[in-house]
């Protein structure tokens, strides 16, 4: 048996409330805090009751119902409770972010998730100092001043790291994850494969015809701090050294449109798309699609450029300053 405080168990619950709440349930972030609310006011240790007369006096304290007594059970018997640490994994929110910034609470939290995909204490900051949370109805300027200075209280380390520093990392979990059985290629994507100066974070392509193992390799890795998000398409890790890793899985047919979706940047993307339109086509990280939605390319890279009429582009020239006129220009000399 743990030995878990009343003041503990109502935490948890509260907590849960919050998640839920991010996520968007409606009534039961209600329910988990009529619990809270009941257990830390009570004068008898929880675990005292659930030792003298078992699950059923649980279910008479006020608020706790059959489900909620289970979970206490679990709680006083292994000092964890199994639903919590699912929840917190799949938050689109880390949990971080109720814990660090006062005055943060859920209903805030799933609005700037909402307007400005905010999920982590970096994206936080980063918005903060952008002045785009000020913009976010319910904030104001004071309310972005505040959150800056709780961050740089709490710690919150620069949310970018020179190449060189980065580099080593994404090596070592590019090998380890290429160990994983089921995997056909690792690549990586994002500012880092683009070879910029500095990165924010690490984006990671996979391909696998078994995404749940993978996820699952993960996560698992012992230099994972956090588990931000764990799906069969993206798994979101924090490293121990807070650095933010994205994992996507794609199908290997998909391989090449997803590395060049990927990879960026921005606004290289977006003159693809563009020039894709004006071609009759559609173009995603899944492939170039004709008007009937059959897959024009998407296997390798090359295959992507050269359906939307251009050469291969390489990748720390994706900047749109110049490189896909070119690029043009030298697949329509070739094909001429």
């Amino acid at each position: 048996m743990i030995v878990l405080e009343n003041q503990k168990i109502a935490e948890i619950f509260y907590k849960i409330a919050d998640l839920l709440e991010i996520q968007g349930v409606k009534w039961k972030p209600r329910a988990y805090r009529a619990a809270a609310s009941a257990i830390e006011s009570m004068p008898t240790p929880v675990e005292e009751i659930y030792q003298q007369d078992g699950l059923k006096a649980l279910d008479e304290i006020p608020g706790v119902g059959e489900h909620i007594s289970k979970k206490i059970e679990e709680l006083v018997k292994t000092g964890r409770l199994c639903y919590f640490e699912k929840l917190k994994k799949s938050s689109p929110v880390s949990p971080a972010l109720l814990d660090t910034i006062p005055g943060l609470g859920p209903k805030k939290l799933k609005s700037l998730y909402e307007k400005l995909a905010i999920s982590t204490l970096q994206d936080l900051k980063k918005a903060a100092k952008k002045h785009q949370i000020s913009k976010i109805a319910g904030f104001a300027e004071k309310s972005e001043q505040e959150i800056l200075k709780a961050l740089e209280k709490n710690g919150v380390k620069s949310d970018r790291l020179p190449f060189s520093t980065a580099l080593p990392i994404a090596n070592k979990l590019v090998a380890a994850i290429k160990k994983t059985h089921s995997v056909e290629k690792v690549e990586t994507a994002g500012s880092f494969r683009r070879k910029k100066p500095t990165i924010g974070d690490l984006d990671i392509l996979v391909s696998s015809k078994k995404p749940a193992i993978v996820a699952k390799a993960i996560v698992s890795m012992p230099t994972v701090k956090k588990v931000l998000a764990s799906g069969e398409k993206k798994t979101s890790i924090v490293l121990k050294n807070d650095l933010q890793v994205d994992f996507r899985v794609v199908k290997k047919e998909q391989w090449g449109s997803a590395l060049q979706y990927f990879t960026g940047s921005k606004n290289h993307s977006i003159a693809l798309r563009k020039i894709a339109i004006k071609k009759g086509f559609k173009l995603n990280e899944y492939g170039v699609f004709d008007k009937a939605g059959r897959v024009v390319a998407s296997k390798t890279e090359k295959d992507v450029y050269n359906a939307l009429g251009m050469d291969y582009i390489l990748p720390e020239l994706r900047e749109n300053k110049g490189e896909i006129e070119a690029a043009i220009k030298s697949f329509d000399k070739r094909k001429n």
